[in-house]
């Protein structure tokens, strides 16, 4: 089968990285080989699924029934512009040393809004070329801002498939210098005037240099870069909109909404996390007992308004959202709480494999 991507976009405190880590493992104990990405790791649950934060895909070990099919890959957001250069210029060692001492580079190096994300989306393209998957989970950063990394692959790679940065290196390098004529020259003459009444020489050498040096890898990042768009925003690609009932949750969602329609996509599916649709069995169970000791009827009488309350919560936020993204099917599901988050990731797995076809289109 072709590799299907599942988009997992919220705002922060839904659950929203539990969730993505759920749904791969779901995919994968039904034998499907699948990566899990996120671009906001959280170490705990990073641990608790048996991988590393770093920029290789490890097998996540989660339980025995994904042995062999279910892969995390978490890159550490502190060392993004590092980990780019050195997948770019893995077989240019000569061009990486000359770039990591670029002080242009080193200037720049970590003031790039939204370089974590490339870098992620980068390695993922990386991973499909080398290894099988047929799904990807993508885990967006938690915020209302967390999709838009998906047209950046697009732009960048129109950007560097053209030929200013070819043309730059060139200027840079001088390689076509007195050879072209008087054209080229005079071009070349008149950008550096240009850039010389702006910044100092040293500076303007440095920032020729980087050029230069980008110029040498520009196939390998736009081949890099439209993998990744057609991983986002491809056929086979699935957007799951993920709230939960916080103060935030519906406005966050119907503005990732909007979002995705200026994107041309739409939303697959709603997931509702701590939305609750009834009493627990075992509570009922034991209120129905009779013969309770008065302070322990007391606690499950509070345990009972407890879940009532996150019943409520749910149907409104169900409410609110049909009526805001109407057309789109709500999973909704209950409250879970473990002091392991492999325990919860397990849990919400059980939940979610029944509405799989829905999610994933399995």
């Amino acid at each position: 089968m072709s590799l299907r991507t599942i988009v997992c976009a919220g705002g922060g405190g839904v659950g929203k990285t539990t969730t993505s880590a759920a749904l791969a493992l779901a995919l994968a104990r039904q034998g499907h080989r699948t990566l899990v990405v996120t671009v906001d790791p959280a170490r705990r649950l990073a641990s608790a699924m048996g991988v590393a934060v770093d920029a290789e895909v490890h097998e996540a070990r989660v339980d025995q029934a994904s042995t062999g099919r279910l892969f995390a890959l978490m890159p550490e957001p502190r060392r993004s512009t590092r980990t780019f250069i050195d997948l770019l210029f893995a077989d240019e060692p000569e061009a990486k040393a000359r770039m990591l001492k670029n002080r242009v580079y080193l200037l720049l190096a970590d003031a790039a809004a939204g370089m974590h994300e490339v870098v992620s989306l980068m390695l993922v393209a990386k991973a499909i070329e080398e290894h099988a998957f047929d799904y990807l989970v993508v885990d967006t950063a938690p915020s209302r801002q967390g999709l838009d990394f998906v047209s950046y692959p697009g732009r960048l790679a129109t950007l560097y498939e053209g030929r200013a940065v070819t043309w730059l290196g060139n200027l840079a390098r001088g390689d076509e210098g007195e050879s072209s004529g008087g054209l080229f020259a005079a071009g070349r003459r008149r950008v550096e005037g240009l850039f010389g009444r702006l910044v100092n020489p040293t500076t303007l050498a440095d920032l020729a240099g980087l050029f230069a040096e980008l110029a040498i890898v520009k196939d390998r990042f736009a081949r890099l870069a439209r993998v990744s768009e057609q991983l986002l925003l491809g056929d086979l690609t699935r957007y799951l909109l993920v709230a939960a009932p916080t103060g935030s949750a519906a406005a966050d969602a119907d503005y990732l909404r909007r979002r995705l329609k200026r994107l041309g996509q739409r939303p697959t599916a709603l997931v509702l996390n701590r939305a609750d649709e009834s009493v627990p069995d075992w509570l009922s169970a034991l209120e129905t007992a009779g013969g309770l000791a008065a302070d322990l009827a007391a606690a499950l009488g509070t345990v009972h308004a407890e879940f009532h309350a996150r019943q409520r919560a749910g149907d409104h936020l169900a409410e609110v959202l049909g009526k805001s993204v109407p057309g789109v099917p709500a999973v909704r599901l209950p409250t879970l709480e473990a002091r392991d988050p492999s325990q919860i990731v397990r849990q919400l797995a059980d939940r979610l494999a029944p509405r799989l076809s829905l999610l994933a289109g399995v």
